[in-house]
């Protein structure tokens, strides 16, 4: 198990009730789908497993670590080792060349000179780009400016990958050849996925979906 979460309830202010007790459990090595309408706790959920915020009660523990108990402070390291964050804006810098972008989240590991763009480099080739590392995101597709926020999601090897409507802006085409490369990684290199969407070919492609509703978990399709 790669994934525990256990009694999740967030509430924000003015008693607004994102989350209602949820229990969750990921294991390592598969994709997990979280569907549900607006509204109903996809993304609050995932922010909570991504420790980008914290439960009113509860606990999410990653690798065996209850991160819910880990100072503020310990988070930003912990997210960089073992999560890795894939969202539909893409969110690439762009006044920077797609191997720039791959190779930002290594600066904060304060590599040895040349290690950060030889892994943002290798990360590139894992997703089919590397004939346009070079490239500025102007000058890149959708579906691969998706690429490349997968492959920055990946370069520091995590063992969670959560993606937030990864396919959202994407054609059916492009978004079957994003669902091929993650069963890829997945199989390949043993990285566990789990996947917010609305889309029907994403959820067809999961090892397991949840489904959401009123910030509970209201179904499981295996």
């Amino acid at each position: 198990m790669l994934v525990e979460a256990r009694g999740l309830t967030k509430v924000y202010p003015m008693g607004v009730t994102a989350l209602d007790g949820v229990d969750l459990t990921v294991e390592r090595g598969e994709i997990l789908g979280i569907m549900g309408r607006s509204g109903s706790g996809k993304s609050t959920l995932l922010h909570l497993l991504g420790c980008l915020d914290r439960p009113t009660s509860g606990s999410v523990a990653i690798e065996g670590v209850d991160v819910t108990r880990l100072p503020a402070g310990a988070l930003p390291a912990l997210r960089l080792k073992r999560v890795g964050f894939v969202f539909q804006a893409h969110n690439l810098v762009r006044t920077l060349t797609a191997l720039e972008n791959v190779a930002l989240p290594l600066r904060y590991r304060r590599p040895r000179p040349g290690d950060a763009m030889e892994k943002a480099r290798a990360a590139l080739e894992a997703v089919g780009l590397a004939d346009r590392m070079h490239h500025l995101p102007s000058q890149l597709s959708g579906g691969q400016q998706q690429r490349v926020a997968i492959a920055r999601a990946l370069v520091n090897e995590p063992s969670l990958v959560l993606a937030d409507e990864p396919t959202g802006a994407l054609d059916s085409q492009t978004a079957r050849e994003l669902l091929a490369l993650l069963r890829r990684l997945c199989t390949e290199r043993g990285q566990t996925f789990v996947i917010v969407t609305h889309d029907a070919l994403v959820a067809q492609a999961c090892d397991r979906v949840i489904t959401m509703a009123d910030g509970r978990v209201a179904g499981v399709r295996m």
